[in-house]
């Protein structure tokens, strides 16, 4: 009885309608965030140079803008959601978050090799812990799914913003306003990368973001969301520009760095297992599917984790701008070439060809 109690799904655990655009921003910028936006910030930085990295922040920020803008402007854009072959390539980068998210939390621990963060624990010790933690998350948004999710973010998100402050500050004291040496303007890895995958790669992210879109199909009004969660989320950015131009490995300095990952990781991997379940849903089978599939990306992390965080993002990134870039294209030339009756019967079209669910699912 105790333990069927603990395994019961609390009831309206994905309804977000009544929440404010505010709040719901900040949940969007907290799950946004991800380790990435801390950790691989720091690490373009390294090794692609600053200028290239401030193109990758600049569409970090514009992402939720532009999908809030499209959104309300392309009707059309907003029925990819339901298109299959997106829903699976969106589950690919859901179960991503959580291994980007992971390899965040082994990069705070020391473990990582992008960014040099002090030493707190060895690799056997850290990488179970992380498991379970990750663990730990996926059983909480098995009980209080999407909704729980929400609720915490607000403060997680005050936790990130609080240490990536205290961070940015302390860098600059401890480093006596002098610009870490290893850095460079630019360098020749960060000429080809700038475009195709810094600027683009990222600002077509929210696109194909599971977490997005979960959050954004519940609120009537997507560009007033986008821009509450631009706004929090350039808030936090501008932190971590200045503790990535100064940051040094020190045991303070790594304490902070490993508190706004916990915050960033923890209520990114939270909000990533419930898209992930939000998907499955959609295509009919449940969101239990949802649960295995999230717990096969945290088995799957331990595998990946010494390509380090670059080359894993860099992983899918490269298709996601294209793929995004086909999306909206096809949305114009369907709300400005094509009639509204002939959109409706190519997807008919495409729902006899099982490329859209038959029923329309609720969020």
């Amino acid at each position: 009885m105790f333990l069927g109690k603990i395994l019961k799904r609390k009831e309206n655990q994905d309804d977000i309608k009544s929440m404010s655009y505010w709040r719901v921003g900040i949940s969007l910028a907290a799950s946004w965030s991800w380790g990435v936006s801390m950790i691989a910030t720091m690490a373009f930085m390294y090794t692609m140079g600053i200028i290239p990295s401030l193109f990758w922040v600049a569409g970090n920020i514009l992402a939720m803008p532009l999908f809030g803008l499209v959104t309300k402007k392309i009707p059309e854009f907003k029925k990819w959601i339901d298109f299959i072959p997106l829903i699976l390539f969106s589950l690919f980068i859901a179960a991503m978050a959580v291994i980007m998210n992971m390899q965040a939390l082994l990069i705070g621990l020391g473990g990582g090799q992008d960014v040099a963060s002090y030493h707190f624990l060895d690799s056997a010790y850290s990488v179970p812990s992380i498991i379970v933690f990750s663990l730990l998350i996926l059983f909480y948004i098995f009980r209080y799914g999407l909704r729980g999710s929400v609720l915490t973010d607000l403060g997680y998100y005050s936790l990130q913003m609080l240490s990536v402050f205290l961070l940015a500050m302390l860098s600059i004291w401890t480093s006596r306003f002098g610009i870490n040496p290893n850095l460079h303007m630019i360098t020749p890895a960060g000429v080809a990368w700038v475009f195709p995958l810094g600027f683009l790669g990222i600002i077509s992210g929210v696109f194909t973001d599971p977490m997005m879109w979960q959050r954004f199909e519940q609120k009537e009004d997507p560009v007033k969301l986008s821009l509450w969660g631009g706004l929090w989320f350039g808030l936090y950015m501008a932190f971590v520009v200045l503790t990535g131009l100064f940051f040094r490995p020190t045991l303070l300095l790594g304490s902070l760095l490993l508190m706004v990952i916990f915050a960033l990781a923890t209520s990114t991997i939270g909000s990533a297992v419930a898209s992930i379940q939000f998907l499955t849903k959609k295509i009919g089978i449940g969101k239990t599917p949802g649960l295995v599939l999230a717990l096969v990306g945290i088995v799957a992390w331990p595998y990946l984790m010494d390509l380090g965080m670059a080359k894993i993002w860099n992983i899918y990134a490269g298709y996601r701008w294209k793929v995004v870039t086909a999306m909206i294209v096809i949305s114009l030339l369907g709300h400005f070439v094509l009639k509204k009756e002939y959109n409706e019967k190519i997807i008919d079209l495409l729902r006899k060809m099982r490329l859209f669910p038959r029923r329309k699912s609720q969020p």
